[in-house]
């Protein structure tokens, strides 16, 4: 059907939806992640920064200051403490961030756009947050959410089931022995719910990643409208096209009315052309590489024109000179020598030839 939107997106409509900050992310795969790598730095770190905190709090109420309490001492006595407290809590911090920042990365790559931060009227509109709310995406929020709720619920459940004579003999062992055994059980419900909510989280990726690509989905004329813009109208093209080959057309036969052409001899072709009556310089009407150059050849044979076998020369012109264009001064004698040479062979003198030829030519 017309406008359907059938072909996968092109390279630049992800490129340009990515300028626009639209890229395929998962908040779950950050959010549970980041709550993974918490539980794992508090297992890791909390003993330490337990006792952090158990010796900020002794010396801040075992040990009664003698300085009068007032406004400007209890700030910095709180300062102090801050500061204190926000030095134990940095590596959990700092690991944290880190987290996110690596999570965030790992989904998006290097992602630097403004375009997210402009202000848009349809998040303030109320029509427009109600349909957010009743759309798919609202849907899919409450489905998430339902089934955290499920699985945190029956992990919960399942696992204190399993360590039920444990958790009733907790009142049998000592405040820190209890104490130790609830946390490990604690820990060992986190992990469990967090592993199966990373499960969602990539699932939920998943289908982020399908959802932004079906987005971005493109109808037939858009790609059509995407490729004049990429390689040119094609109508353009073709009148380039055609306007090559007249000039080529043109300049193939410019080649039959050349006094000479000199060849590298396969790979460089230059035809040359001069009247002293109207030039003041040999001219170079077609020169081409390769294919061209063996087409030069062919019509000059073809057309009686002499071909002349001069590699320096043949490179040097093809080099130097453009189509049109007089020989420059430096190449000045040597076309003068080769000119000679096709006199020469006008007036049929075979020893002005031999000599030519035996200066390097090959005729």
């Amino acid at each position: 059907m017309a406008g359907e939107r059938t072909e996968a997106p092109t390279p630049k409509r992800l490129k340009d939806a990515r300028q626009k900050g639209n890229v395929a992310k998962s908040e779950e795969v950050v959010t549970i992640g980041v709550l993974f790598l918490a539980i794992t730095a508090m297992k890791m770190l909390g003993p330490e920064l337990w006792w952090d905190m158990r010796d900020l709090l002794h010396e801040g109420l075992g040990n009664p200051t003698s300085q009068e309490l007032t406004r400007e001492s209890a700030f910095q006595i709180g300062k102090e403490s801050f500061a204190r407290a926000l030095m134990a809590l940095l590596p959990l911090l700092g690991l944290l961030a880190a987290g996110a920042v690596a999570l965030n990365l790992a989904q998006t790559g290097l992602l630097l756009s403004g375009e997210p931060l402009k202000p848009k009227m349809n998040r303030v509109n109320p029509g427009a947050g109600l349909k957010r709310l009743v759309s798919l995406d609202g849907l899919m929020r409450l489905g998430k959410s339902l089934f955290k709720f499920i699985t945190v619920s029956l992990v919960v459940y399942f696992t204190l089931k399993g360590q039920m004579e444990e958790v009733s003999a907790l009142s049998q062992y000592s405040i820190g022995e209890g104490g130790r055994r609830l946390v490990s059980l604690g820990f060992d419900i986190a992990f469990k719910t967090v592993g199966v909510l990373f499960l969602m989280a990539i699932a939920d990726y998943a289908w982020q990643r399908r959802r932004f690509i079906k987005q971005l989905m493109m109808t037939r004329e858009e790609l059509k409208q995407e490729m004049k813009e990429n390689d040119g109208d094609p109508q353009i093209k073709a009148a380039i096209r055609r306007r090559r080959q007249q000039l080529m057309n043109r300049m193939i036969a410019a080649v039959k009315t050349a006094d000479v052409v000199v060849t590298n001899p396969t790979h460089f072709a230059v035809a040359l052309k001069y009247d002293p009556l109207t030039m003041q310089a040999p001219i170079v009407v077609a020169k081409g590489q390769d294919f061209l150059a063996k087409r030069i050849r062919e019509v000059a044979m073809k057309n009686g024109v002499p071909v002349l076998e001069e590699p320096p020369l043949a490179r040097a012109l093809h080099a130097a000179v453009a189509i049109g264009n007089p020989v420059p001064a430096n190449l000045f004698h040597a076309v003068a020598e080769v000119l000679a040479w096709v006199y020469a062979l006008r007036r049929k003198q075979p020893l002005a030839r031999n000599r030519f030829a035996g200066a390097g030519g090959n005729p």
